[in-house]
């Protein structure tokens, strides 16, 4: 009989404002990619201005400046590109997120991280109930299991 390994790693953010958002995500992004890992961002607003604002105050190598800045931190709203093994960052509001997320298990894809990010204004009264649907958190101080 042959088990399919369907991991799939559901973590949640909360920020409270892009500038926050990304000072918490770039040293995560920054470690999966210099383990030349797979990272996609999903994002519902264009965030590419404020990326590259932090980014270039950010003490890193330009190599690595320039693999952050070449995902795609513009206004998506499309999960074509996930593919097992995937580092997948969400960031939006609940419906998008949820959007999102429906339409990425649709495709069956495995071995996958999935990090939704929520603003923390729009969620705020429902952050407890969230919280329950993930395995993990994730801020400013990394990782911590739910």
């Amino acid at each position: 009989m042959l088990v399919e390994n369907k991991k799939r790693e559901k973590v949640c953010s909360f920020y409270v404002s892009d500038f926050h958002l990304e000072m918490m995500l770039l040293p995560y992004i920054t470690e999966k990619l210099n383990k030349n890992e797979e990272v996609i961002i999903n994002t519902q607003k264009d965030l590419l201005e404020s990326t590259n604002l932090v980014v270039s105050r950010m003490n890193l190598k330009e190599e690595e400046k320039n693999k952050i800045l070449s995902l795609d931190w513009n206004r998506k709203s499309t999960v074509e590109k996930v593919k097992e093994n995937s580092n997948i960052v969400l960031i939006g509001t609940e419906k998008y997120i949820e959007n999102m997320n429906n339409k990425i298990s649709d495709m069956k894809v495995n071995n996958i991280k999935i990090m939704d990010c929520y603003d923390f204004e729009e969620v705020q009264e429902k952050i407890k109930d969230i919280i329950n649907n993930y395995d993990k958190s994730f801020n400013t101080l990394g990782f911590k299991k739910i």
